[in-house]
């Protein structure tokens, strides 16, 4: 008889066995050792026996590794083969050896009895950076795996499937439980061929990019699959329609709709014959309104989840009913209103989400002190209020995660009782909640806590130096933007796990200590900027290999960078700006392969830039603000470079070509150093976005070529530029929002080009020698939607991520790691009679046109007030004309504007008192007339200097006046009884005619109706004239005889 190696589970006869017969095996791929019997009666019962134990135990292969059925290994090969995967790493540790065992394979289980493969993951990673090409699956190759239960095509690429009737073929895997075919690109009939696998119990076809129609026409064959308790069928494009369908498939437990296009009401009702489900997952739909109540069918329930929808109901008392619920996620939606109080009754609640809404009432702490099994608490980024003392959690012994972060009228109370609790948490997070130092004796009894956030949380006091005592399993402490005082001391001879911390934005003091690096060796990320701390970078910094993120910003460290600093391999981002180092950049040995983003401005930094800094992956560079010399190494241009700052030194040299070979380059300052020559012609940077070459010593035109760029920020002020700007402006940068030519010796006029720029927003040209009328069309810029923020945040690559052990379905938590790495504007412009630096963000709010120290003639265009975005208006310093348009009334928001200098005439537009927001204000030195604008509102606080220079100008605050000023008392006066007076003189006057006029053709009436009357008056008006006569003739006589005897005297 012969042995046969055997590869089933089974004793089988063997016929013609060998003389001589296995007795012991070797495990280093050495013969087996063979012995001779005698009998043939022992052979067989040593063959028997020995075919038993190799097939009760795992049998050796000649190397010694496990057996796997021959027929299965050699159809992975066949499917290895058919399938283009070029580098993907699992597929490489499939060997085509005959000695290599298949069970060992990567993604492959085995059945440890039969040695069967029960489960086969051919999923593919995008993140292993292998690559699949679209392919047809063929289904034939998964039959030799009699006893498969789960098979993953996750992200195969797989188009289509043969045979027809594709899965149909997979009938015979009787064992077959679950199927995950997620993320290809079958079509509905493949699709509806699932319906033959009547073992299947989860189906997963996430991601297939499924529609409605089609979803519907394959589930109708689905119903025979009676045995499907799992369907996921999230990231597809189906919407609601798809929902009452769904209700056929009775032995359903789990069903994930999430990541659709669902609208409407959630669908509870049309689900409710589904009395077997017990995780229902519908976020990131786009569900609304209140949330229903749950039908009584549900009673097994479990898990809930309809985070990340549009819900913006008022009521959850729907949801009271659920008893059996473990986990509720409502996260993520517009919730308002209160939570009742019956959700206390949920006494099997382990998860409750709710974060993210709009609740603002009180905190329902009676509600949480009710759900003693609680394990996972998530309240945060809500409008709660109140108090929560810790202690209502005094028996919730499962807690293992407290977020109520960003409830920022939320007060935790931790002034605990002598009682400990009776939990020991995984994380706590109190991030902008209001708590005090005594949170540290609280988390002092936390032995086993491994993430605490409690930033921005009006903490103040010592750090206490137990915080970290006997906290082996810490990872994360974000204490940032606090009051913590103190000096930073750590257990001495003990190494903590911590591999994040966050003191920045406190008040520490004092050095970092010398043992730092030995107590914290596992650190990645370290923030401690914002502080008041000293001294120099300790040597045991080289003792924190895994470093990657290193802030000490905003401090006032000194020396030099010690060695530890460029012996950190793994150092992503370095800050060590606004702080008093000084010496060389960085140590000469330095090996920073990995540095990406290297911030060393505002030191005392001298020497050259080293050209080592070339071997690293730099991409954002600020070592601007130091002292830099010498000239710009060349070899930058080999790095991807997408911030490159060095403004503020004394570096020097001319700009050479290969400057235009930083392609990469979105922000590129050289301003304030004393680069000379002119702008390369070939500097065409496709992306470069912020150019400014400000206080240099350039020269020459502006090349065409740097208007085929997206420039949004452009500023070459204080240089020596020449020429002509027209022919640049043609073609100039449409996307322009801050452009600035100060103090240069442009010539000609301001071509009407420029109003193309309309994203434009700063627009500074003064101090050249710009000639001809403003053009009247300036009112084309500003628009409102080019305000956008510059500051560049990304990605710094170090994400933490938090996942306590929770065996639940909802995910807990993922933390990511976001740094601003740089404010990237930069801009010079005089306003309020001063120049100013714009810088960050605030240059998001700012707007201004200085066309000052020119040689502008004419008049002042009407449409300038149509520039209702202007913050600062300045046209002094030219020989501008006519009068002050009124129309500038319109700068509503205006806030410095100054036309001083020129040759304006006519009076001030009396309408500018209605420009309330103005805190600078210049008319002196033209040719005014007329009255100020006075005391009115905000020009009550311009003194005598916003008018002087105007001859004929009167009124405050001049001395001038323009009518006699009555005194303080005599206009009040004046304003009390003046109006009186008018309103007598005018009644007198009026009853006056009225009654002469009355008097008058009264008598005239009486005269001519009374003969008697008439007669009598004209008897008496004829004997008084005649007595008159008589009396005057007398008169005369006396005079005459007097006159007589006087001259007769003489």
């Amino acid at each position: 008889m012969e042995v046969c190696e055997l590869h089933i589970p089974m004793i089988s006869p063997c016929l013609d066995l060998p003389n001589q017969f296995p007795t012991t095996e070797t495990t280093q791929g050495q013969p087996i050792e063979w012995k001779n019997h005698a009998s043939t009666w022992t052979a067989m019962k040593n063959v028997n026996r020995w075919i038993l134990r190799k097939n009760l135990r795992p049998k050796a292969m000649p190397n010694g590794y496990l057996a796997c059925i021959e027929e299965e290994r050699i159809a992975l090969l066949d499917i290895k083969f058919s399938i283009t995967a070029d580098g993907h790493p699992f597929f490489q540790k499939w060997n085509i050896s005959y000695s290599s065992d298949c069970c060992s394979w990567h993604r492959i289980r085995c059945s440890r009895i039969t040695k069967r493969i029960t489960n086969l993951d051919l999923s593919w990673d995008l993140q292993s950076g292998a690559r699949f090409s679209y392919y047809t699956l063929n289904i034939s190759l998964f039959l030799p795996f009699k006893e498969l239960r789960s098979l993953v095509l996750f992200n195969n690429g797989n188009t289509a499937c043969l045979p027809i009737d594709c899965f149909q073929h997979l009938v015979p895997l009787k064992r077959l439980e679950y199927l995950d075919i997620s993320a290809n690109y079958f079509d509905g009939k493949t699709l509806a061929s699932l319906s033959a696998l009547r073992s299947l119990k989860g189906l997963a076809l996430i991601g297939n990019g499924m529609e409605s129609d089609s979803f519907i026409s394959a589930l109708g064959d689905w119903l025979r699959m009676n045995r499907l308790e799992s369907l996921d069928v999230s990231s597809n494009s189906l919407n609601a329609t798809i929902v009452p369908f769904l209700a056929g498939l009775t032995s359903l437990k789990t069903l994930s709709l999430s990541d659709n296009q669902m609208q409407g009401r959630l669908p509870f009702k049309e689900l409710s014959g589904l009395n077997k489900l017990e995780v229902l997952d519908l976020s990131w739909n786009e569900f609304s309104g209140d949330i229903p109540s749950l039908e009584n069918e549900w009673s097994s329930l479990k898990v809930l989840s309809v985070s990340r929808n549009k819900l913006n109901g008022t009521s959850l008392e729907g949801l009271c009913k659920t008893k059996k619920l473990q986990e509720l996620d409502l996260s993520s939606n517009k919730l308002i209103g209160d939570l009742p109080s019956c959700l206390g009754y949920l006494s099997s609640l382990k998860f409750f989400a709710i974060s993210n809404n709009q609740l603002k009432t009180d905190f329902p702490s009676a509600m949480i002190k009710n759900l003693t099994m609680l394990e996972y608490v998530f309240f945060n980024d809500n409008n709660f209020e109140g108090t929560f003392p810790i202690s209502s959690l005094i028996n919730h012994t499962e807690l293992k995660l407290l977020d109520l972060s960003n409830n920022n009228w939320l007060e935790v109370q931790t002034e605990y009782p002598s009682l400990l609790p009776s939990f020991q948490l995984d994380g706590i997070i109190l991030a902008n909640c209001i708590v005090n130092s005594s949170i540290l004796t609280f988390l002092s009894s936390q032995h086993y806590i491994r993430y605490i956030d409690l930033s921005n949380s009006n903490m103040n006091g010592d750090i206490s130096t137990w915080l970290f005592e006997n906290k082996t399993n810490l990872n994360f402490l974000d204490f940032h933007n606090n009051s913590l005082t103190g000096q930073l001391i750590f257990p001495s001879h003990v190494k903590i796990n911590l591999s994040w911390l966050d003191l920045s934005n406190n008040k520490l003091i004092g050095e970092i200590p010398v043992s730092f690096g030995f107590s914290l060796p596992n650190l990645t990320y370290l923030n401690m900027s914002r502080n008041l701390l000293q001294g120099a970078i300790p040597p045991s910094f080289s003792y924190i290999p895994q470093l990657q993120y290193l802030d000490l910003s905003n401090n006032n460290f000194s020396g030099q960078p010690s060695d530890s600093i460029g012996g950190l391999h793994q150092l992503d981002i370095l800050d060590l700006s606004k702080n008093k180092f000084h010496g060389k950049l960085l140590p000469e040995n330095s090996n920073l392969a990995s540095l990406s983003s290297l911030l060393l401005n505002d030191n005392q930094f001298v020497g050259e830039i080293p050209s080592y800094l070339c071997q690293s992956r730099l991409m954002f560079v600020d070592i601007s603000e130091n002292q830099l010399s010498g000239n710009l190494p060349s070899c930058l241009s080999n790095l991807f470079l997408i911030i490159l700052n060095v403004g503020g030194n004394n570096l020097e040299g001319q700009l050479l070509n290969e400057l235009c070979n930083y392609s990469s380059l979105q922000y590129l300052d050289l301003s304030r150093n004393h680069f000379f020559g002119e702008i390369p012609s070939c500097f065409n940077l496709s992306n470069l976005e912020y150019l400014n070459l400000n206080d240099n010593l350039l020269t020459g035109l502006i090349p065409i070529a740097l208007s085929g760029t997206p420039l949004k920020i452009l500023d070459i002020g204080n240089n020596e530029f020449f020429g002509d700007i027209s022919s640049w402006i043609r073609g100039a940068i449409l996307n322009l929002e801050i452009l600035s030519l100060k103090g240069n010796n442009f010539t000609g006029p301001i071509s009407e080009k420029i109003c193309n720029l309309k994203y434009v927003r700063i627009l500074d040209l003064s101090y050249n020698n710009f000639s001809g009328h403003i053009p009247s069309c300036l009112d084309n810029m500003g628009h409102v939607e080019s305000v956008r923020s510059y500051s560049v945040e990304i990605n710094t690559g170090i994400t933490w991520e938090f996942r306590p052990s929770y065996k639940g379905i909802l995910e807990v938590k993922d933390y990511g790691g976001y740094l601003t790495i740089m404010e990237v504007e930069d801009i010079d412009f005089e306003t309020k009679s001063r120049s100013y630096i714009y810088k960050g963000r605030i240059i998001n709010y700012f707007s201004g046109l200085d066309l000052s120290c020119n040689q502008l003639v004419g008049k002042i265009p009407m449409e300038m007030g149509n520039m209702s975005w202007l913050r600062a208006l300045n046209l002094s310093n030219n020989q501008l004309s006519g009068p002050i348009p009124d129309t500038l009334s319109r700068l509503t928001d205006i806030e410095s504007l100054d036309l001083s200098c020129n040759m304006l005439t006519g009076s001030i537009p009396t309408q500018l008192a209605e420009l309330y927001f103005i805190e600078v204000f210049s008319v002196a030195y033209n040719n005014l007339s007329g009255p100020t604008l006075g005391r009115v509102s905000q020009f009550s606080t311009f003194d005598e200097s916003s008018y002087q220079g105007n001859p004929y100008l009167c009124g405050p605050p001049l001395i001038r006046n323009c009518t006699p000023v009555p005194s303080p008392r005599q206009g009040e006066v004046e304003g009390e009884y003046g109006n009186e007076e008018a309103i007598d003189n005018l009644l007198f006057f009026a009853s006056f005619t009225l009654a002469f006029i009355i008097g008058f053709w009264g008598w005239m009436a009486l005269l001519y109706f009374k003969r008697s009357l008439r007669c009598s008056l004209f008897l008496a008006v004829d004997s008084y004239s005649e007595d008159v006569l008589f009396r005057f003739n007398n008169l005369v006589a006396k005079k005459k005889v007097m006159f007589l005897g006087m001259h007769l005297i003489i």
